[in-house]
Order: C-alpha cells, then structure tokens, then sequence
C-alpha cells in the first residue's frame, strides 16, 4: 500500500510542479503583454484569454497535490477530541462525500466537454480558441483529481481493515493545528 501511496504523491507532485511552470509562463507573458502595451503600444493577443484557460487547468490538476498533502481546508474543532474510530470513520465518510461530489463534477465537465466537440463551439474572442481544447484538459485535470480522492479512500479502507488507525489518520486525516503551529515555528515564511 505504501508504494500505492507514493505513486499518488509522485503523480501529484509532477501535475503540481507542470503547474507551477504553467503559471510562471503565463505570468510571463502577461509581463511580456504589459511592457509591449505600455512602452510599444503593441500586443501579443489573446494574453488574458489564455491566462484564463491557464487557471481553469492548474486549479484542476493541482487539486490532487493539496488533499494529498493536506492542504485543503477541514473544520476540525471537534475532530481531535473523538476516539480514533470515529476520526477514521468521519474521514471515511469524508472522503466518500467527496469522490461523490467530484464524481458530478468531473460527469458534467465530461458533458460539457461532449457538447463542445459536438458543436464545434468556439470562444467568442478574437482567437476564436476551440473550447474543446482547454475543457479537455480541465477536464483530464478533474477527473486526475477524482482518481487520486478514490485511490485515497482505497488505501484509507485498506489501513481500517487491518485495525492500522495511525496509518488511516497518516492518509485521510486532518493534520493536527499543533503540528502546523510546530512547522511554522520551525520554518517561518513556508
């Protein structure tokens, strides 16, 4: 299971770091677009369409790195004063709820992305970009995503059954606010 789990940290980390330098490339030619309006009075095209597309699809594909590494947001007030069977459970239905929810979501972005090839839709913008493009990628980005929820709900299952509790926390728990406090006092400014 264990090397499961480093296959998915390994797939989100690259999706994250291709990220990273997707957005500094457009961060670049959004400076490029700036400095040639300003000082040339001219333009590249099509920049903040780009930079639009570009946003859809790193928010989508960098979703996986987040819930892998924690990272996105968990109301855990009560969370930590439970048994640990309830937090394996409560994490269980957690994650349950949300391979459900991105399940609808990465279904309907499939839908869409049918529509647009179907019709042969286009943006209405002057680079007149097939929509099918950016929504194939956004939607390989969300269902990426929905994989690595299911691939962390198999090892959470895993660990439950073989009564591995601190394993099960490890993988689908909420890291503890003392542990954050602890990191940020160990590394300010990360």
């Amino acid at each position: 299971m264990k090397t499961f789990l480093r296959g998915i940290e390994l797939f989100s980390r690259i999706c994250a770091w291709a990220c990273g330098f997707l957005l500094l490339a457009t961060t670049l030619m959004i400076g490029v677009e700036v400095i040639l309006r300003r000082f040339f009075a001219l333009s590249i095209g099509g920049a903040d369409e780009i930079s639009g597309y570009v946003l859809a699809v790193i928010c989508s594909w960098s979703l996986g790195y987040a819930l892998y590494h924690k990272g996105h947001v968990r109301i855990d007030i009560v969370y930590y004063y439970l048994p640990a069977w309830m937090r394996a459970l409560l994490d269980t239905l957690a994650l349950v709820l949300f391979l459900f929810y991105m399940s609808m979501v990465t279904y309907y972005a499939y839908d869409l992305l049918a529509i647009s090839i179907l019709r042969g839709s286009t943006a209405n913008t002057p680079l007149q970009t097939p929509l099918w493009i950016p929504q194939s990628v956004w939607f390989a980005g969300l269902a990426g995503f929905t994989l690595i929820i299911a691939g962390i709900l198999v090892a959470l299952i895993y660990y439950q059954f073989k009564r591995d509790l601190p394993s099960a926390e490890s993988v689908a728990g909420s890291s503890k606010a003392l542990d954050e406090t602890e990191s940020e006092h160990l590394n300010p400014g990360s």
